[in-house]
């Protein structure tokens, strides 16, 4: 049986049947392990672009015990104006915290998106073993960001074949629609300009993971490395 905790190398397979892949040259190349860890946090993964991608990035955080962290996060380029792909397995020994959505970026759903939710919603209700342990963390700033069509459950290694595939849909649905979509022009592209410079300096003020690599690497590190990871083009 599959893995989740392998979920990268099936992603960027199946991203490769449909994009043409170009690995990203960070200026702080991975294996990283923070001086602040005393090298027991070990950082590594896979950053690429691609013609409709400005990032697509894979990130791999191992700690020792049986932990680890697998970040997923695909934002197409700015000017097809479209959400992001964002996924997030925590393995803890034999439990696993398992988030998979499609949102926007600092704005709410608009009214265009509907069917793309609807048609997650569909494939997340194929799946009632796996949500019978969904959660939500109430009270955290950051379930303001998630969809109406996230999938955010809690469970065990037996669980980890139905979390693949899963997320394997949701990822077919987001490339299938980056994959037709073209680009913005005039008025529109000028509108989409100013919506994700307002959302970059929300991130870099406010993410929780743009703060983590703060306290990892300092206040420059920190913001240099998660800019080049996940937005620059």
């Amino acid at each position: 049986m599959a893995e989740i905790k392998n979920i990268h190398s099936i992603i960027i397979e199946d991203l490769k049947k449909k994009f043409d892949l170009q690995r990203v040259s960070l200026s702080h190349p991975f294996p990283e392990r923070p001086l602040r860890t005393l090298g027991l946090v070990k950082i590594d993964g896979d950053v690429f672009t691609s013609e409709k991608f400005s990032r697509i990035t894979c990130l791999r955080i191992n700690l020792p015990f049986y932990f680890c962290v697998r970040s997923t996060f695909l934002r197409p380029k700015m000017e097809y104006d479209l959400p992001i792909f964002s996924g997030e397995v925590v393995i803890m020994g034999k439990k696993r915290m398992v988030m998979i959505d499609v949102h926007r970026t600092g704005e709410k759903e608009r009214p265009e998106d509907a069917p793309l939710f609807d048609k997650l919603i569909k494939i997340r209700d194929k799946y009632p073993t796996l949500m019978e342990n969904a959660t939500k963390n109430v009270g955290e700033e950051i379930q303001n960001v998630f969809s109406r069509a996230v999938c955010q459950v809690k469970i065990t290694e037996s669980l980890d074949n139905d979390a693949i595939n899963i997320f394997r849909e949701y990822l077919g649905v987001f490339s299938d629609l980056v994959e037709k979509a073209e680009p913005l022009t005039g008025d529109n592209l000028e509108d989409a300009k100013k919506k994700y410079e307002a959302y970059l300096k929300t991130v870099v003020d406010h993410d929780p993971g743009v703060k983590g690599y703060k306290m990892l690497f300092g206040e420059e590190g920190g913001v240099k490395r998660s800019m080049e990871m996940f937005f620059e083009s």
